[in-house]
């Protein structure tokens, strides 16, 4: 009924070959981390990974791949959900960012322990209620909540002990 597409010759890997596939990925789904795309074009081109560093490196120079401006980005967006400072670390480590990048992203942020806080007590209110924690148990499970969620176990403890009538 189908032929099957067997004598098909596998086309040849060139250079802009995979510089069109990299623009392809950023045009379809947004921008992406540098190691991310080399991931990607390592996987697919196996057979010969000799142009993928070359292709990278053209569109860093252009400014179509920049790890900063996207990790920056991405920094905002996660500081503006529920999350704490070490959870967006983590998220932008994931993402194949450098240990300087996300320094430097999170260095940015303007937040004080006090804005951590009041995203913990947020977070706290909408999972265990507004009243202050007293049994052992729910305590403990709270902290471990608020700790998974990136903060600190200092700012995590505050929440857990302030109710939400409190200033």
């Amino acid at each position: 009924m189908f032929k099957k597409k067997q004598d098909a010759k596998p086309k040849e890997i060139t250079y802009e070959r995979v510089k069109s596939y990299f623009l392809w990925l950023i045009g379809k789904y947004g921008d992406y981390a540098s190691k991310t795309l080399m991931q990607k074009a390592n996987i697919l081109f196996k057979e010969d990974t000799s142009f993928n560093e070359e292709a990278i490196n053209h569109l860093i120079e252009r400014g179509i791949v920049d790890d900063l401006r996207y990790a920056k980005r991405l920094t905002l967006s996660y500081s503006e959900k529920n999350i704490g400072p070490n959870k967006i670390k983590q998220k932008l480590y994931t993402k194949g960012f450098t240990s300087q990048i996300i320094n430097e992203c999170l260095g940015a942020l303007d937040n004080t322990e006090e804005d951590y806080l009041g995203k913990a007590l947020a977070l706290k209110f909408k999972k265990f209620g507004e009243d202050p924690i007293v049994d052992e148990k729910l305590k403990q499970k709270a902290l471990r909540h608020l700790i998974g969620q990136g903060f600190s176990y200092s700012v995590a403890n505050k929440a857990i002990s302030r109710s939400g009538n409190e200033d």
